[in-house]
């Protein structure tokens, strides 16, 4: 799936522009799931969100193989971000009467996508081949989308999953052709969703607190939920981030195209979809502290945290065979604290699972320090 790559670049400001309006289009799941917090809710948001994600993904890797300085380019992806920001807007009421509202930009955004990559491959027929054969799949599905916002809402949910499913097959059937990859500009732009995705819970936490009166129990809720922010970012940033960079860089040739697919645009969506999942149950913490979580509310906390480290156990064993065994085990161990000890206050609860997390990361921290050093060593 992928050639020799382009010579390494990073991400420019109309990139991280870009990112920017994108992550406000994921971060109205939230909206949409705090709106139906019932197991269909979850799964219409969970919907939704693999289709944004998809989206933003395809761009990622039309910009790691196109020049985003031409003017042409340039344009066209500021015209995308304009219509992701109208998608964004209309996505809370995307299965409540609003579907089309949100499927003509979504279908918008998506055949820009085709449009200026093959354009600007225009000049490396190898790679511009393999996007044309990618094209048919990337264009039928927001086409579907953009019919099941004319259906009625009950057929929505089909239409739309029968669109995530031709998506995912194209990219599996991506993987017969030459994609070039450009590792540390790939790399770097998911990192920089994820940070900003982390930002945008971190605002979630403030905007829940801004309009209850400052107290001890108030405090105290805002502090664990925002600790938890800080410890997702840590599992991210002190070692994964750089170590994704590396193995990608570090793959041969005739198969960085598949592992960056698989590491990134496949394993990121738990890592995203758990900071979603955080940001709903850190609003329902901030709001109602000294209470115990509803369910809705605390599987939102435990699987949020889950989800997220699930993708890295998932992506380090894509990468390198290897079971992030510390990772595995907090998320399991979140899940039964959800159990046994789901009767807590919120704030107590966020605590638990938040603790589990530093724990895991601590005792990950140490192993992998004194496996460099025995390196070294030796």
């Amino acid at each position: 799936m992928s050639a020799e790559p382009e010579a390494e670049r990073r991400t420019t400001y109309l990139e991280l522009f870009f990112d920017l309006v994108f992550v406000f289009a994921i971060t109205q799941v939230t909206t949409l799931l705090l709106g139906d917090m019932t197991v269909a809710g979850f799964a219409r948001s969970a919907l939704v969100l693999a289709m944004v994600w998809w989206a933003w993904s395809a761009y990622a890797w039309m910009t790691n193989a196109i020049d985003v300085g031409s003017p042409v380019v340039r344009a066209g992806l500021l015209a995308a971000a304009a219509g992701s920001f109208f998608m964004a807007i209309a996505l809370p009421d995307a299965f409540d009467g609003g579907g089309i509202r949100f499927a003509a930009p979504y279908f918008a955004v998506r055949a820009l996508n085709i449009l200026l990559y093959v354009r600007g491959l225009r000049h490396d027929r190898e790679h511009q081949a393999s996007v044309q054969a990618l094209a048919p799949f990337f264009l039928l599905a927001p086409a579907i989308v953009l019919a099941g916002g004319f259906a009625g809402d009950s057929w929505r949910v089909s239409l739309w999953g029968v669109a995530l499913a031709i998506d995912l097959l194209g990219a599996l059937n991506a993987g017969r052709f030459v994609y070039r990859v450009s590792p540390s500009h790939f790399a770097e732009r998911y990192a920089l969703f994820v940070i900003i995705a982390l930002g945008e819970s971190v605002v979630a936490i403030g905007v829940a607190a801004a309009h209850l009166e400052l107290d001890a129990r108030l405090a105290g809720a805002v502090a664990v939920s925002f600790a938890g922010v800080a410890a997702l970012w840590w599992a991210y940033f002190d070692f994964t981030a750089g170590a994704a960079e590396r193995i990608l860089g570090r793959a041969d040739a005739t198969v960085r195209g598949k592992l960056a697919r698989d590491v990134f645009t496949f394993c990121h969506y738990p890592i995203v979809a758990g900071i979603i999942l955080y940001a709903v149950a850190a609003k329902q913490t901030v709001a109602h502290p000294t209470e115990s979580l509803g369910g809705a509310a605390r599987f939102s906390l435990e699987a949020g945290i889950a989800l997220f480290l699930l993708g890295f156990v998932l992506a380090r064993y894509r990468a390198i065979r290897r079971i992030a065994w510390e990772r595995l085990g907090a998320g399991a161990a979140i899940l039964l604290v959800a159990i046994v000890v789901g009767g807590l206050a919120g704030a107590a609860l966020m605590a638990v699972a938040v603790g589990l997390v530093v724990l895991a990361l601590t005792v990950e921290a140490v192993r992998l320090r004194e496996l460099r050093a025995s390196l070294r060593a030796g």
